[in-house]
């Protein structure tokens, strides 16, 4: 989504009860990292997302975590605030307001894109079923993190051919190739 203005950019939100940072690496991916009272780094986790614009510089954001937390943010660009509704696993509901602050640039030894973090959550469980007995090793990072085994993979995603039920967006995509060009890392 061309018009999503934090797609390569990261922000502090400060929520009061606690702080997140929000990296967008593209309209389809985010990591969150919590940011805990001493300043340290919390929990964090790379999603998928989806961004629906509702307004001028407001949009709906949404995703699910690995212990299927679920999330709806109305983020305003405008005016630099978000309100996130988070239903947790056990399926309590909590709303906050925040507001948020634009960090300039990547920190000093940020990490680079990594499969666990960035890419493996980008395949679906079917999709590696449907791989594996091709000895397409989508679950092993190992097995991905080799240049020619990447290389294989994204040529198929590119051509369109996986996943079955339809080709990835371009920004899935080029995320894929970013954690190629940036070293494969696992």
């Amino acid at each position: 989504m061309a018009d999503f203005p934090a797609v390569g950019h990261s922000y502090l939100v400060d929520f009061q009860k606690f702080k997140v940072k929000l990296t967008f690496s593209s309209a389809t991916s985010l990591s969150y990292t919590v940011v805990n009272p001493d300043g340290s780094a919390g929990q964090s986790e790379t999603v998928t997302i989806r961004v629906e614009p509702i307004g001028p510089q407001l949009f709906l954001v949404t995703w699910q975590e690995g212990d299927k937390t679920t999330v709806v943010h109305i983020e305003d660009y405008a005016n630099n605030t978000i309100i996130t509704n988070i239903t947790n696993p056990d399926l309590s509901f909590e709303q906050h307001h925040g507001a948020f602050t634009e960090i300039d640039g990547a920190p000093a030894g940020e990490a680079p894109l990594t499969y666990a973090h960035d890419i493996r959550p980008l395949f679906r469980d079917q999709d590696v079923a449907c791989m594996t007995p091709k000895g397409v090793k989508l679950a092993d990072p190992a097995w991905m993190c080799v240049a020619a085994n990447a290389q294989r993979v994204f040529d198929v995603l590119q051509a369109g051919i996986m996943p079955p039920d339809g080709k990835w967006s371009n920004d899935k995509l080029t995320l894929f190739k970013n954690w190629m060009d940036d070293g494969l890392h696992a």
